[in-house]
């Protein structure tokens, strides 16, 4: 498996060599065009020599059509040249966007100090931002390369004003560069402020319905415009910066080309070049402008780029961390190691689940049947749901899905947040779905039926209707192994009833589906071919929940006190 780069730099030298068959030329076009630009001067000064000085009407006619090529050539070398360094940044932004929308997805949890908008923000801002490295890097290439040209040709034209060119410049970007990490650490906290901003905005709009209830819009309001006042000021202090590294970049080159100016100057004077060779030296001077201003521009955009890269290399590396520390944690703590989790052909069985000290569980489900589970502790369900989700990833969701407890909509409609498939109307979905998980009473309730439009985040359906939609979401991809967790908490109890008998007799006229339920609900536990109840202390309970209930010792009056809270 590939590393994940530790650092802005080695993410964007990642970047630059996944994307070299676009940016090698990219970089030579570009290249051809700068080097073009710059021998326009002295194709001007190639005119007046051999054609307009001596009245040469054939030369005049071969420098012009000469020109004309030279023209062509720029033209094409900075269409193409443009072309290959965006379609490079177009494809690293795409690629840096799924990648990070990949390690977030498939991580089992983020990071506890990162938020879904803060995620969002560096999948599109951030990376977006570190992809304009390679319009940069396209673009710098050529500006030294125009440069070098302008700098030999200066050596051939007049040594002493081509001296003073090969002298001044590398002194000048080296004096532009030197601000390049303050404006890089200056666009890290930008792009910081603004994922803050995005953070704070999707955990807003997550509670909007609660803060619409109790009347809170004021402070929602006063909360937002303090991260956004932050954001603002952040992007102020980057800019500020921006700008003076673009003035001084400005300064820098208005010094060498007025040295160079004074110096072709002097020795127009003094006799020692034509009227050609002055024309190309002034007209290469004024051309040295371009690539000296692109060049103080790069360092400004790089070090943002720079920045952006930093930020997103963080956030995989605290991905791969979380994951790395969970396998640590269920390998090798003593205390709670990861169950083992082994599919046949006949049944699910779970070995090794530990659920506190010196106590560990194994226990079966065979295909065709629903087993409940009770915990009265949160540490024991929590491990055994982390190892289901962690083979589920390897298994497929055809073979095992595990629907979490926290609901999680989208925008669309009903439809589409059931069978998770965007833009059609016509994919079915069963009677027997809709019964089973209580969505068809939901349907009832709403216009269009399936065709209904749910808000971002299922903001305007409730609870109990966003659980019924999750579940019929689980329902209907039919896995061989579906592990729900307390799948109806929101529901009152003639539905919840409802739904366990839709659950067990859809999933248990499946030959070859087990289901397994996290709940403490009387309706699915009294459904349930098998019950697992985890106390605190004490034995672990295996059984029907009738004789569960009916037994008389310790461990099932606390089974009892359970169910019934």
């Amino acid at each position: 498996m590939p590393q994940t780069p530790s650092s802005g730099s080695k993410l964007l030298r990642r970047a630059a060599r996944r994307r070299l068959s676009l940016l090698l030329p990219g970089a030579a076009t570009l290249s051809l065009w700068q080097v073009c630009e710059a021998l326009v001067p002295v194709a001007i000064g190639i005119v007046v020599d051999r054609a307009i000085i001596p009245l040469s009407l054939p030369m005049l006619i071969v420098t012009i059509i000469g020109v004309g090529l030279l023209f062509t050539v720029l033209s094409l070398g900075y269409r193409f040249g443009s072309r290959f360094c965006n379609a490079a940044r177009e494809h690293e932004a795409h690629a840096l966007r799924v990648e990070i929308t990949h390690a977030a997805l498939t991580s089992a949890n983020l990071p506890a100090d990162r938020a879904s908008g803060e995620v969002l923000s560096i999948a599109s801002a951030d990376a977006d931002t570190a992809a304009q490295s390679f319009a940069q890097a396209g673009r710098g290439i050529a500006s030294v390369l125009g440069m070098i040209t302008a700098a030999v040709f200066l050596l051939i034209a007049d040594p002493v004003t081509g001296l003073v060119v090969l002298i001044a410049v590398p002194i000048g970007l080296i004096i532009v560069a030197l601000p390049g990490r303050s404006v890089s650490a200056k666009a890290g906290t930008q792009l910081e402020a603004v994922a803050r901003a995005g953070r704070s905005a999707s955990d807003l709009m997550h509670g909007l319905r609660v803060i619409k209830a109790m009347g809170g819009e004021p402070w929602a309001v006063d909360r937002y415009r303090v991260t956004s006042d932050e954001a603002a000021t952040a992007g102020i202090a980057t800019g500020e910066r921006t700008g003076r590294l673009a003035g001084l970049g400005a300064l820098v080159m208005s010094i060498v080309l007025a040295a160079v100016l004074i110096v072709a100057s002097l020795r127009l004077i003094e006799g020692q070049m034509s009227v050609g060779a002055l024309i190309g030296i002034l007209g290469m001077t004024a051309f040295l402008t371009e690539p000296m201003r692109a060049l103080a521009d790069i360092v400004g955009l790089f070090a943002q780029s720079h920045g952006a890269a930093g930020r997103i290399a963080r956030l995989l590396v605290d991905i791969d961390s979380a994951e790395a520390s969970d396998t640590t944690d269920g390998s090798s703590n003593e205390a709670t190691p990861t169950p083992r989790i082994g599919l046949d052909d006949t049944a699910l069985t779970v070995r090794d689940w530990a659920v506190g000290a010196e106590r560990s569980v194994d226990f079966t489900t065979d295909f065709g049947a629903l087993t409940c589970i009770v915990t009265e502790a949160s540490e024991p369900a929590a491990n055994l749901l982390g190892a289901l989700a962690t083979h589920a990833r390897g298994t497929g969701p055809d073979t095992m899905i595990v629907s979490p407890h926290t609901v999680d909509m989208f925008e669309g409609t009903i439809r589409s947040n059931i069978t998770m498939i965007v833009g059609t109307t016509d994919h079915p979905v069963t009677e027997e779905v809709l019964t089973a998980s209580g969505t068809d009473e939901l349907l009832g309730l709403v216009d269009g039926g399936l065709d209904h439009r749910i808000q971002e985040l299922g903001g305007n359906l409730s609870g109990g209707q966003r659980q019924r939609v999750a579940l019929a979401r689980a329902l209907d991809a039919d896995p061989s192994i579906l592990v729900l967790h307390e799948p109806t908490t929101a529901v009152d109890a003639v539905t919840e009833a409802r739904i366990a008998e839709g659950v067990t007799r859809l999933r248990g006229t499946a030959e070859s589906a087990a289901t397994i339920i996290l709940t403490s609900s009387p309706a699915f536990l009294a459904a349930a071919d098998s019950v697992v109840f985890v106390p605190e202390t004490g034995p672990v309970l295996i059984g029907r929940h009738a004789e569960l209930l009916t037994a008389a010792d310790e461990a099932s009056e606390a089974y009892r006190q359970a169910v019934t809270r």
